[in-house]
């Protein structure tokens, strides 16, 4: 019994690597380590500029969901008051 070599999470039986590492180690073997780690850091990994991007746009969405919740709060309003007006 051995956890797996690139994990470390799995507990692996008969093989170094659990089988969704060993996956990994077949891309690694068809595209070339150097690839996939290139891949890897330019799709998983953050810099910060990156994260300083995201947070403006999840700080512009929330603000433009703010703003959309008050201008359909005043139109409702606006609907009452006509309403209670009749």
């Amino acid at each position: 019994m051995f956890s797996c070599l690139l994990c470390e999470n799995e507990t692996c039986y008969v093989s170094k690597w659990c089988d969704s590492c060993r996956e990994i180690k077949n891309i690694m073997n068809v595209y070339g380590a150097k690839k996939v780690n290139n891949i890897v850091k330019r799709v998983c990994v953050r810099n910060q500029d990156q994260v300083d991007n995201k947070i403006k746009l999840e700080k512009d969405k929330q603000d433009k969901e703010e703003k959309e919740a008050k201008e359909l709060e005043e139109k409702l309003k606006k609907q009452i008051n006509k309403n209670e007006k009749k």
